[in-house]
């Protein structure tokens, strides 16, 4: 059974409750209304749009287009002696000196197609850019395919000497 409340009991508990909600004004955030609230505070400016890239430069596609052509004349040049090594190796044992010199070629000659792949890669960049920035290029276009049919020409030129040494 609880015992009564008395009244003195009753206003020392009151008492205790309003004395912890009194602390000094500096302890608890003011509850009056902030600038930014209000309206009153300067709005940011927004941040200036990105520019779009200017289109291609013509110095950049002259040494993307030179840099495929170096790499297209050191495929050449090393393409007449990979068709000689595959030739000889055509028909001979995989453990054969004929076979490892024809793989060594081609390994080259894959390496020399790789550097004008680079150059593509670097033109397709471009053209990417470039549809992004809804901004075609056709100089770019046709650097670009120039450098394509150059490469699909040295994969046939690979795969012609791989079907000759009967890989």
């Amino acid at each position: 059974m609880r015992a009564p409340l008395t009244k003195s009991v009753l206003i020392a508990s009151l008492a205790a409750g309003l004395a912890a909600c009194a602390a000094t004004p500096g302890d608890y955030p003011s509850l009056a209304m902030r600038p930014f609230e209000t309206g009153a505070a300067p709005v940011a400016p927004a941040p200036a749009p990105t520019p779009i890239r200017p289109a291609t430069s013509a110095a950049r596609l002259a040494e993307l287009r030179a840099a495929a052509a170096s790499a297209d004349s050191a495929f050449a040049a090393r393409a007449g002696e990979a068709d000689q090594l595959a030739r000889a190796a055509a028909g001979q044992s995989a453990e054969s000196n004929a076979r490892a010199a024809a793989l060594i070629a081609l390994a080259d000659l894959d390496a020399q197609r790789g550097r004008t792949a680079l150059a593509l890669a670097a033109l397709d960049t471009l053209a990417a850019e470039a549809a992004g920035a809804l901004s075609p290029d056709p100089a770019l276009t046709a650097v670009q395919t120039e450098v394509a049919a150059t490469l699909a020409r040295e994969d046939e030129i690979i795969a012609r000497l791989w079907g000759v040494m009967g890989s």
